[in-house]
């Protein structure tokens, strides 16, 4: 019995900080970014477009780009004497090879970079939040990126720092899958702590969590979902209003860049 009344009560708790911070981050955070130039949705290149090249590559993302994507999303991790290195899982940097390939690497050697890069930072912390941030910024002053970096990570706090150093990157804040019963509200709530006291302006979604629900509460920010492998999947992102796609399949034609 006991334990039935503190869960209920840590439910309501959860309900009204939802109400609280989801009413303050309608006040507080920006216009969902329109990103110019894509068509609706978005769809971008997941690891970039990597059907015939090896995945998070100068040649997957110069793929992207010849097969119409104008986005593609690559996998990045901080290192401080390298900058931003393009790599998925989480190593340790005497693991790294002497020639593995990074951001600033990628960017001159393509012929025609994307007009817009998601970087899944797979590493991003306090610590380092500020340093990434000023590297980003030089890398955006020499590619003429502004606007054009989507940072998604999925912890809130030190992406709200580096946005605050980097105002001209987009940040995504990654949310969780819920977990299920009374911890559901819960999950909810920090959600909503995080957007409404952090004004992070977009949430990049496991596509089984873009419902109804969802949108209930978050529906007024840009939402990026993934991994979207079907038409049927990327019409169904389209319909619960995801801004952006990211897909593995060949599928820029369906909602291509306007001209």
């Amino acid at each position: 019995m006991r334990r039935r009344k503190r869960s209920t009560a840590v439910a309501l708790l959860a309900v009204v900080v939802i109400a609280g911070a989801w009413s303050l981050s309608n006040i507080l955070a920006p216009k969902a970014e329109a990103l110019p130039g894509c068509g609706s949705p978005a769809l971008w290149a997941h690891r970039g477009f990597h059907a015939t090249a090896a995945e998070n590559s100068v040649a997957s993302v110069r793929a992207a780009v010849e097969r119409g994507f104008c986005g593609a999303e690559i996998d990045v991790q901080w290192f401080p004497d390298r900058g931003l290195v393009i790599a998925h899982d989480e190593v340790e940097e005497n693991d790294l090879l002497p020639n593995a390939l990074t951001l600033a690497q990628l960017l001159d050697s393509l012929p025609q970079a994307p007009r817009y890069l998601w970087l899944d930072f797979k590493n991003l912390d306090r610590s380092n939040a500020a340093a990434a941030a000023a590297h980003i910024d030089s890398l955006i002053a020499k590619h003429d990126f502004a606007h054009r970096f989507v940072v998604e990570s999925v912890s809130s706090i030190p992406l709200r720092i580096l946005w605050w150093h980097a105002p001209n990157v987009i940040p995504a804040y990654w949310i969780n899958r819920p977990p299920h019963g009374w911890k559901g509200p819960l999950h909810d709530a920090q959600i909503a702590a995080a957007v409404g006291l952090l004004g992070l302006p977009a949430l990049s979604v496991p596509k089984e969590m873009l419902t109804d629900h969802l949108l209930t509460y978050f529906g007024h920010l840009a939402l990026f979902t993934w991994t979207c492998d079907t038409p049927a999947e990327i019409e169904y992102a389209r319909v619960h209003r995801a801004r952006v796609v990211l897909t593995d399949g060949d599928f820029a034609s369906l909602y291509p860049t306007p001209r």
